[in-house]
């Protein structure tokens, strides 16, 4: 009964309440892709960010790197063709003769019956993404964790210190208080308040890149 019940709460959930669940989940997610991210070059990225870098992380996660925004897509749009197929194989199933009675039948209609509803579809949803979210903060932390110590560190820009200082650098990150960098020639992290302490962040051209190496 208290299952029914629970059930017909979440059948009664508004679009908007969907949209609200969704921003605080893809937060969660935001801020763990992030951490896991920086924990593997040695730095903690809770330390160094203000609120609204926290409010922001998802948005800033999806929008800074471009495959990480399309493997959402894609993985809503995997997470609702499993949803449309599971159906079409439980109906198949249903066919066979070891399911035509008996436990095994009940056992499948009531997997069936719940397959069929709008949350398995949301609860599909939220499992890829996940995934995906934590799949990618673990794979870009070791790829750049590995670069590092290698060597194999070439410049990305070139930061304008207020005091007149000029440094090639690999970025790392960037949020709005901090820049996580590497010094080309060096090995260790760095860490540079943006206010007051950083005139221009330079994005370097591709020939500037090769003349650096």
């Amino acid at each position: 009964m208290n299952e029914k019940k629970a059930n017909k709460d979440i059948e009664n959930i508004t679009v908007q309440d969907y949209l609200s669940i969704g921003y605080v989940f893809l937060l969660i997610l935001g801020v763990f892709h992030e951490t896991i991210y920086y924990k593997f070059i040695g730095v903690n990225i809770l330390e160094y960010s203000s609120v609204l870098d926290v409010l922001i992380s998802p948005i800033s996660v999806i929008i800074g790197n471009l495959y990480l925004g399309l493997a959402v897509v894609v993985c809503v749009g995997i997470g609702i063709g499993y949803t449309k197929l599971l159906p079409i194989y439980y109906k198949w199933l249903g066919k066979k003769k070891k399911y035509q009675a008996g436990k095994n039948k009940e056992k499948l209609e009531q997997t069936s019956a719940k397959i069929k509803s709008k949350n398995f579809a949301v609860v599909m949803i939220v499992l890829y993404v996940f995934s995906m979210f934590i799949g990618l903060g673990v794979g870009r932390g070791s790829k750049t964790l590995s670069r590092i110590e290698e060597g194999d560190i070439k410049p990305t820009h070139e930061l304008t210190f207020e005091d007149g200082g000029q440094h090639k650098i690999k970025m790392l990150g960037k949020n709005s208080l901090n820049v996580f960098y590497i010094i080309i020639g060096e090995t260790e992290v760095s860490i540079s308040p943006i206010e007051g302490n950083i005139k221009v962040i330079k994005k370097l051209k591709k020939e500037e890149k090769e003349s650096v190496n």
